[in-house]
This record gives structure tokens, sequence and C-alpha cells, in this order.
């Protein structure tokens, strides 16, 4: 339960409000009225368990984020936005309508506020509120560093939220990036899990229709710290397999399902709505559930989102390996489909900001175990037209400053990325076009782990011994400049003009619910140069 604020203070100074603020989205005016005309009522005796978020950052605008638990009838709440944390500056205060079509999740836009200017915010119903959530609008047209937390995979059972407590403590955060798997369909580490997931209609934590999803959301957010984090700072998140099902392609169901209950095109839907009802965004324009957009922060960097399950081909070989090359780089095999790859080609060439970031669901680097045997058909490698035609775009407009955020694969990893995921390719040595950081997993465990988990067996021999420390997996892929393959974290990028910073942060432990946060590796990137130097590499 969030902590209450005292009503009269809430509602106290609403007058002081500042002109030109005005509040939109869906459902989110309390003026539009009900069933045959009624207008809707303020709830009371219900509760915002969830917490509070920002998201969808803009030079002048901000949407807000929040559930309320027990409403049961359509109706409203109250939103303050403030320039100080005590609520004595308001810049508005609005009612805001809440319905169960939506869960009674409220996802408000917030305008007419000033560029680069802290604001502070929270809901009420009756005698409760919601925890003070936090925010910074975007800098507007400024070379000023941006600073950006990245994180994926966080398994319920697999471990405790200590790592998002250390992130929601990193300093003056502009945005935070989650880069998929924000829950999981279903437990895969619960044998020897910390905690239980009973959600679903078996109580056994898998989620299939949409009160189900719904419920497991819930469940992720009863986490204090996962809570904390989403107050602290404005997220974006893209989401990757386990949002929906895992390794699902397109239109095609995954194989990991306990006990199917539905039809997967059902079942995708149901997460897809799900998805958009927790998040303080909601889908881009163009198409319904559209998760692909940019965001420009400042001149200093803008942010790339990609979709890489909506359209995405099969895996290739049906993820068996060896797979050989003429299926896996077939023409006509997709990651992105060809209206989201001519989306962020024509992006990137067109970007005026220094650094292009890519928020990437899998590795665009190439994983060999040994040297040039891909193992992981489910990532780039398994769609090598798309990431040749991709790279070498970049590649032939000259196109510079380009590095790639990546979760999936529950490894920290980072490197140099060129058209065929290697330093040297088919067709002789390559250069690198971009830089990728792969920000390792929150709680999900590693790559052995994870792929003994979903497959029912473990890895070949050949893959386990390739995958057997650190040291031989950069011995099999040269562009790979760092590997750490046993912890879980997230990463810390600040963007500046003349280089990127990079850092990996790890907790000792995700078993324990208090654990010390530590760095384990930092790199930097030098402008004009698509390459990693490592600074401080892990232990």
């Amino acid at each position: 339960m969030e902590r209450g604020v005292d009503r009269r203070a809430f509602i106290g100074g609403a007058a002081g409000l500042a002109a030109g603020v005005l509040i939109s989205g869906p459902g989110a005016i309390a003026s539009r009225s009900g069933p045959a005309g009624r207008r809707p009522h303020p709830l009371s005796d219900v509760r915002f368990s969830q917490g509070v978020a920002s998201g969808q950052p803009g030079e002048r605008a901000m949407t807000l984020w929040t559930r309320v638990d027990g409403a049961g009838r359509r109706g409203t709440i109250r939103l303050e936005v403030s320039r100080d944390s005590d609520f004595r500056r308001l810049v508005s205060s609005r009612r805001v309508v809440v319905d169960g079509a939506d869960n009674h999740t409220a996802q408000v836009r917030v305008k007419g506020l000033n560029p680069g200017e802290r604001y502070f915010y929270r809901f009420e119903a009756a005698d409760h509120a919601t925890r003070v959530g936090r925010f910074t609008t975007l800098p507007g047209d400024s070379r000023q560093p941006v600073r950006i937390g990245f994180f994926s995979c966080q398994a319920w059972e697999a471990g405790y939220y200590v790592g998002h407590r250390g992130l929601a403590r990193e300093d003056d955060l502009d945005l935070l990036v989650c880069l998929g798997d924000y829950v999981y369909e279903r437990p895969f580490y619960e044998d020897d899990g910390v905690r239980r997931d009973r959600t679903g209609e078996n109580n056994d934590g898998e989620v299939q229709t949409l009160p189900e999803y719904r419920a497991k959301y819930a469940l992720y957010h009863s986490d204090a710290n996962l809570r904390q984090l989403r107050a602290r700072a404005p997220m974006m998140a893209i989401w990757d397999d386990h949002e929906v099902e895992d390794n699902y392609a397109h239109m095609r169901p995954g194989e990991a399902t306990l006990d199917r209950r539905i039809k997967f095109e059902k079942r995708r839907r149901n997460g897809y709505k799900a998805f958009y009802e927790h998040m303080p965004f909601g889908p881009a324009e163009g198409e319904r559930f559209r998760l692909y957009r940019s965001i420009k922060l400042g001149r200093t960097a803008e942010l790339f989102m990609l979709d890489e399950r909506k359209y995405r081909s099969d895996q290739a070989c049906d993820e068996q390996i060896p797979c050989p090359p003429q299926e896996r780089n077939a023409e006509g095999r997709t990651l992105l489909g060809a209206e989201q790859l001519g989306w962020v080609k024509r992006g990137l060439n067109r970007s005026r900001a220094r650094w292009k970031i890519v928020a990437n669901q899998v590795m665009a680097m190439a994983l060999d175990a040994p040297a040039n045997n891909p193992i992981n058909m489910d990532q780039w490698d398994g769609y090598g037209a798309d990431r040749e035609e991709l790279f070498r775009f970049v590649k032939a407009k000259r196109i510079k400053y380009v590095s790639l955020l990546t979760g999936d694969i529950h490894t920290f990893f980072a490197g140099d990325v060129t058209p065929t995921g290697r330093l040297a390719g088919e067709g002789g040595a390559e250069d690198p076009v971009a830089t990728e950081f792969v920000g390792g997993s929150m709680t999900s465990r590693g790559i052995v782990d994870t792929i003994e988990a979903t497959t029912g067996s473990p890895p070949a021999p050949s893959i386990q011994a390739g995958l057997a420390d650190s040291a031989v997996v950069r011995s099999n892929n040269p562009h790979i400049k760092y590997a750490e393959l046993s912890r879980n974290g997230y990463g810390l990028l600040v963007a500046r003009d003349d280089q990127l910073d990079v850092r990996y942060r790890s907790p000792e432990s995700v078993e324990r619910r208090r654990s010390p946060i530590e760095t384990i590796a930092r790199f930097r990137v030098e402008a004009g140069t698509p390459q990693v130097e490592v600074l401080e590499p892990g232990p």
C-alpha cells in the first residue's frame, strides 16, 4: 500500500494554478459524460497499490499514470502537478476519469510545462493519495548531457528487485528504458526461485486471459522497489516476448505454454492491451498497439525504440543449431518488417541529434560458440538480411554516433556492431558502424540456465564449452569487448557531445532482499568512433 497523504494538504492551494497547463488522454478529462450523459462522480474507499509513473517525455509535456484499486465503477480521481514536493506551487489540479474498460488506470497527458524543469505529481481519491512522483521535462534545443538508466528481464520468481532499488537511487536520471520482458507470462525458474508466482487460472503463474495478464502486472507492481523506480523518473519500455508468450513470432505462438486455453491471436491481444494499460504511455500513432517510435532528447541524443516481435518471421531452422547461412540469412526473413525497417533507416538518416540511441530487444552482435557458429536464432543472427540492410545503410550514408541498448539474453556484453555481426564476415574484414551495450538482466538467470528452462534440456556440450567463461566468449567473438556471464543488474548511459559513458551496475546477489550495488564495468565511446573502449573491466 502506498503512503497516504493528508487530504487537506493535498487540496490546499489549488487556486494558485499556472495558466496554460492542459490535460489530455483517453478518459482523462472529467467533463466527459458517462452513459446517458451522466457525469462520473468522485471515487471513494479506493487505493493506489500500484503506485505512479511518468513517461513519453516531451519538452513541454509528460504522460502521468496510476491505477485505482477497488473502484468497481467509472469515476473520477484528482491529479495535481507542482513545481515543489510540498505542492505549494501548483501548475495543475484536475479531475481525471478512470473506467473499468482500461482496468481503472489513468494515463494522462499534461501539456504546457516548461522545458528542462522538474515537477512533482500525485493522484488523490477521497481521503487517500498516491506517493509523490517526480519527473523532469526534456531540455529542448540543448546539448546538455543526457542520463539514461536501462534494464530488462525481471522474472518475479528468479530474484528480489534489489537492482531496482539501486537504479532508483541513481542521481538525476532523465529517462528510464526497459528493454523488454517487463513481466513473464509464466515462471521459468520456480524450482529454485526465491519467491512464488501464483497468478493464472491454475495458480501456476501462467497467464493468458486479459484479467490474468492484469493480475500479473499487479503482482510485479506489488514490489516496493519497482514502484519506487517508476516514481523517480520518466520511463519508456519496449516489449520482448514474455509480455505475451515465450519465443512467439508475429502470429505464430511459441512452444513453452504449459496449458493452452485460448487461441494465440486473442492471447497476444490480451498481452498487448495489458502492457499499455500498465505503462505511462500509449501506442504510437499509425496502427493499433504500435510500439516503435522515437523520442528527441534535446540535441544530444534521440532514442529509437524498436519492436522485434510483432512483425518478425519465424525463427530460422526452428531454432535448431547449427543453422546454415542460406537459411538464417535468407532474403525475405525479417526481424523488423519492411515498414519498421524503412522507418528506422529514415529516422537515423534524418536525425539531427548527436547520438542515435536504439532501444533494441535482441542482440545485434553475433554470438558464436565456437567461432562462426551462431547459437541463438532468436536474435539478429537469425535475421541476417535485416541486419545487413540496416547496418550497410548506416555505413553507406555515413551515419555516425549510433549505439544500441539491448536486453533479452540475461548477460552483460559490450562491443562493436558490423553489418554481418562479426569483424570478419564471409566477404572479408568488416569495419564497425555502431556500438552495442547489452545490459544483463534484473533477475532472470544467465544464458545456459535460460536455454535449459525454456527448452527443457541443457544446451549441447560444445555450446556450454563456448560459454564457459568470459575469455572463451571473447575469443570466439572478437567484436565483443566485454562479457559478464553470471551477474544481474542494469546499465547507466551518459550521452555528452564528445562521448558516451556507460557503466554496468550489479548487486552482489538477487537472492537476498538487501544486497550492495557495485560498478562492475565502465566504457567509453568517443564521438565519431564506433568502437567500445573498456575502461574498467569486470572481475
